[in-house]
């Protein structure tokens, strides 16, 4: 399937029904107005011209024609929001496989930090970063699963204890595979969580009260009583004489339920209460529950997934129970009326019996509630990976090993559009090997550096990679890559750089190996303490069993080969000299440490009166 081919015919299709709902709503809001006009035409005739009494009928019928075309009306509002949801779903297709990407809202800020190992080095979050890029879901549960799988490393799973890290990420693939080409199913479920996001439904307080301690407890008896009364209310209330009892005995039976009501009303009033106010944001999540459980699913992972949905509570899946508390919420409802409230809920003991019927229900949900609502996240998640997977055809599906090893052929970095991308072929063959990156400025390190990570997080989440393979095994990540000083915690660069460097070295912690990223290593002080200090940080994170790439303009840091006979690869990007004096740059990776440098050609470039070496 071609994605941009794919995203044109569904924008078309959704634009053609969207101007057919626009259409039939503009043709059905005037046939409205006139069905109104004649209705009220009809009824002032028969009030003041004396039509014939038939004339009565044909006002019912426009009555009720009229009924029917505002529920007719409603749900063209219905589809045509849909269909703008669908028409915005192939848009932002079309506006990723066109670079334009970095416009969209979503970045992911709220779980940015310059604490964590790698996130902020690597652009996970923010502005241009990888998660702008592949976010897609539509409720916070989605947009909570997804970040929080581009921090841990992998989209949280409660699968076989015995499932081997190699193993689990197969599955992860698979997942991330299957979802891809169901684009119609994608689009369907980020039309509904769309619609859903503009009525800005909150189900957490509605989670708050369904996964927290029950404070109705009420014994069964009066459970029974509740049940049992009111029918003895209209029992004595029509035959009471027949049973030889007073007329009046009924209302006797009335005082003991208002008795027993009251009794409990402390207990049950914030029930009604919490489940009356915000019941709506968790009824209104029904039909994304339905597009997920709409199709079944041949991978494991998402079998999984989409199982959590159908079963919990007694077997009766999420559906069911929703069904369920919609109708006893419809019944809490009825209390609005205050002709009901006052006279008839108290007879029928309402309040009592739906608080009853709530608790009860919150007995049986408590423990699935929140697996839902994350099994339903999660499955965005899937869906958000599974896009980027579609509109990249040449990424490649990584190859997870069970040693710590990374290589890959022609890597790019994926936030860079497939127009201006450039690959490379790296390898680090395994624990405690160091890949030294020498170069001109701006020649390239520092984006082969990002490459490596921004591949690495997609590759962990079971995504596909911008290279032509990619194999690697079960590490943990850190880097050290952009530094920030604090004038107001009195911080400077270098120190600043040497705390993040302290963090690094301390995640080398066995069994896990850490691939390192270090960009620049120790350029905040001289040359000479430079090279002895990151020499020596070099060798001893390769000592822990670490791997991972530097890169500095320092050569004497690429002496390190020398010095360490295995483990170490020098490899370098350079400039072009053209004859004018002006640089270009290949973004080409070779071997050895690099042989020249650009700093007092790029003085010169910009107007600073520098000599060149070859002048001094």
């Amino acid at each position: 399937m071609d994605a941009r081919a794919t995203y044109e015919a569904g924008r078309t299709d959704a634009d053609a029904r969207l101007k057919v709902q626009e259409s039939k709503i503009t043709a059905l809001g005037t046939t409205r107005l006139v069905v109104a006009l004649a209705a009220l035409a009809l009824v002032g005739g028969l009030v003041w011209g004396h039509l014939p009494d038939p004339a009565t009928y044909v006002v019912v019928a426009l009555v009720a024609g009229f009924i029917v075309l505002v529920v007719v009306h409603a749900r063209a509002f219905a589809a045509k929001e849909r269909a703008e949801a669908a028409l915005r779903f192939y848009e932002r297709g079309l506006s990723r496989l066109d670079g334009t990407w970095r416009a969209f809202p979503s970045k992911g800020t709220r779980y940015a930090s310059v604490d964590h190992p790698y996130t902020d080095d690597l652009d996970i979050f923010g502005p241009s970063s990888l998660f702008q890029l592949l976010n897609a879901t539509q409720t916070p549960f989605g947009h909570q699963a997804l970040g929080e799988a581009l921090q841990h490393g992998g989209i949280e799973d409660d699968g076989p204890p015995t499932l081997t890290w190699d193993g689990y990420l197969r599955l992860e693939q698979e997942a991330v595979r299957e979802l891809s080409d169901r684009v119609t199913w994608r689009e369907q479920l980020s039309v509904e969580g769309e619609v859903l996001r503009s009525d800005k439904p909150d189900p957490e307080p509605f989670l708050a009260w369904a996964t927290g301690k029950s404070d109705v407890e009420v014994p069964s008896f009066v459970v029974m009583l509740a049940l049992a009364l009111p029918l003895l209310v209209a029992l004595t209330a029509f035959g009471a004489t027949r049973l030889g009892l007073p007329k009046s005995s009924w209302l006797l039976v009335v005082l003991v339920e208002m008795a027993i009501s009251a009794r409990y009303r402390e207990l049950t009033a914030p029930t009604i209460d919490a489940v009356s106010a915000h019941a709506g944001g968790f009824a209104k999540y029904a039909p994304l529950f339905r597009v997920a459980l709409s199709e079944p699913r041949k991978s494991d992972r998402l079998g999984r997934l989409v199982g959590c949905l159908g079963a919990g509570a007694a077997h009766g899946g999420v559906v069911r129970e929703m069904r369920s508390l919609e109708r006893i919420v419809s019944f809490v409802e009825a209390r609005r009326n205050e002709v009901f409230r006052l006279f008839l809920g108290p007879v029928l003991m309402w309040d009592l019996n739906c608080a009853i019927r709530l608790e009860r229900w919150r007995r049986r949900c408590r423990a699935d509630v929140t697996t839902w609502f994350s099994s339903l996240g999660q499955l965005e998640a899937f869906a958000s990976l599974a896009g980027f997977a579609f509109d990249r055809p040449d990424h490649a599906w990584p190859e997870p090993q069970a040693d710590a090893r990374l290589a890959a052929t022609s890597l790019g970095h994926p936030l860079i559009d497939a127009g201006r991308r450039i690959g490379n072929d790296v390898e680090l063959p395994g624990a405690g090997t160091v890949m030294v990156v020498t170069g001109s400025n701006m020649s390239g390190k520092s984006t082969l550096l990002r490459a490596l990570g921004v591949n690495l997080v997609l590759a962990r989440v079971g995504a596909p990679v911008a290279a032509k393979s990619f194999t690697f095994g079960f590490v943990a990540m850190a880097t050290s890559m952009r530094i920030r000083d604090s004038l107001e915690d009195g911080v400077s660069h270098f120190y600043a750089e040497l705390k993040k460097l302290k963090k690094v070295v301390d995640l080398a912690q066995p069994p896990v190996p850490l691939l390192f990223l270090l960009d620049e290593i120790l350029h905040g002080t001289n040359s000479r303490e430079r090279v002895i200090g990151a020499r020596a940080v070099i060798k001893g994170l390769m000592a822990r069993g670490a791997l991972g790439a530097v890169s500095t303009h320092d050569l004497g840091i690429a002496d390190l080969a020398s010095e360490v006979k295995e483990g170490v690869t020098n490899v370098h990007f350079e400039e072009q000299v053209n004859d004018d004096g002006t640089m270009t740059f290949d973004y080409q990776l070779r071997k050895g440490p690099v042989q020249s440098s650009n700093a007092l050609r790029l003085m010169r470039a910009i107007g600073l009166e520098v000599p060149l070496e070859t002048e001094t």
